[in-house]
């Protein structure tokens, strides 16, 4: 019994140290196709996570789907693929352009972020974190 309540603790201070609390959320619950949507990414926890807006999916709500991913970079456009660091209780803001050829909809916006640790094979563990939900209206519609 004496080496049970030890060992529980250090399992459960194990998984607390493994998790990560990040939100990401919009600055607004409705957009149209082509608006900005301003993000704000926020660190509850203590450990730093690294975060770079550029790299976001925006993903759309079917109804026999899902949610599946959505594509808003042209092939045009150039993206810096620079980690910025977020440290435990920090905030970061950033924009994202919906594409002008967005459909109607209901839509959230995932992240990966970077937890600074590696798997048992050295790859880097990214965490999601999704949005809240929005919805996408058609051009010229409130």
């Amino acid at each position: 019994m004496r080496l049970t309540l030890p060992l529980m603790a250090l399992t459960t201070l194990m998984v607390a140290c493994g998790e990560i609390e990040v939100s990401l959320t919009t600055d607004a619950t409705a957009y149209q196709p082509g608006d900005t949507v301003q993000l704000l990414l926020q660190n509850q926890g203590t450990p730093k996570v690294g975060y770079n807006f550029c790299i976001v999916r925006i993903e759309r709500r079917e109804e026999d789907a899902g949610w599946t991913h959505t594509p808003h970079l042209g092939e045009d456009e150039a993206c810096p693929a620079m980690s910025q660091t977020l440290k435990g209780g920090a905030q970061a803001q950033g924009t994202l352009r919906l594409p002008v050829e967005l459909r109607a909809g209901e839509y959230r916006i995932v992240h990966e972020v970077d937890t600074f640790r590696t798997d048992s094979q050295g790859r880097t563990v990214q965490e999601p974190v999704t949005s809240n939900l929005f919805l996408v209206g058609e051009e010229g519609t409130p």
